[in-house]
């Protein structure tokens, strides 16, 4: 048996927007048709999980709870192990619920456990300082939604995204910074559970990402890669800067050419 990781935004859809392709809400149907494992496994780090699922399911995807995985479900329970109580919290409002509704102190001052980044669109000099004072003067820990460099917005720019931020901190802090998100083990891990295979060669993750998501997923778990040209990259000359063990093993224009994979024709 085969089954799927299926990167969300440049993927599945569009961007923040969530518009889907029509060409992946086609693929996930013919997964499910076939009795296929696919999960949808994001980095996203601005929805709720179980609102990202209400909105992934008006778009017309098939998913529930056990088709989802993002950073914020590890997140609650890392820190919970870790014993943090309190936490300093670069990201959305509904994240930062998310955290509160979970047991969390998210304050607004650097006297805090730890130091958590997800996707702030309104990161400034302020928030950044507050963030270093806490990782400096009351030696908090340093945690990532996840590791991405660049993200790509609606209006077709594209940013600096939640790993560069977290880098950023990392530097000038000289402190590790610990991730939730693609492409850390204890993610993969957890994903492999979740479509219950656990032979990582018979699992094909597929992205828009070839750097965070293929390159450094390979590295860690060796499952098979697959990049889309339909999201941040429209030219695979991208991949030159990739490391050449770690190239994806298949390009596509979009999602719909995983049908040779499943089909079995691919040359």
């Amino acid at each position: 048996m085969i089954g799927f990781l299926l990167d969300l935004e440049g993927t599945l859809v569009k961007d923040k927007s969530y518009t889907p392709f029509k060409e992946a809400i086609d693929f996930t149907k013919e997964l499910d048709r076939r009795g296929i494992p696919w999960i949808v496994a994001t980095n996203n780090s601005t929805e709720k999980p179980y609102e990202l699922i209400k909105i992934l399911r008006e778009k017309g995807f098939n998913v529930d709870e056990k088709k989802l995985l993002s950073p914020s479900l590890l997140a609650k329970d890392f820190l919970k192990e870790e014993g943090v109580s309190s936490i300093y919290f670069l990201g959305t409002d509904k994240i930062k619920e998310f955290f509160e509704e979970e047991g969390f102190e998210v304050k607004d001052d650097y006297r805090v456990d730890a130091v958590v980044v997800g996707r702030d669109r309104e990161v400034n000099y302020q928030k950044l300082k507050v963030a270093t004072s806490a990782l400096v003067k009351n030696d908090a820990k340093l945690f990532s939604f996840h590791m991405n460099r660049l993200i790509l917005d609606p209006d077709g720019l594209v940013g600096p995204s939640v790993g560069a931020i977290a880098t950023a901190l990392s530097y000038a802090s000289n402190k590790p910074v610990i991730s939730f998100g693609k492409p850390s083990k204890e993610y993969f891990n957890r994903a492999f559970e979740l479509l219950g295979i656990k032979d990582p060669k018979r699992v094909f993750m597929v992205s828009d990402d070839p750097f965070t998501d293929l390159a450094q997923g390979k590295r860690v778990t060796g499952f098979k890669t697959v990049f889309v040209l339909s999201g941040k990259y429209s030219d695979e000359k991208v991949l030159e800067e990739v490391e050449p063990s770690l190239r994806p093993d298949y390009v596509f224009t979009d999602i719909s050419g995983c049908l040779k994979l499943i089909e079995g024709n691919l040359e």
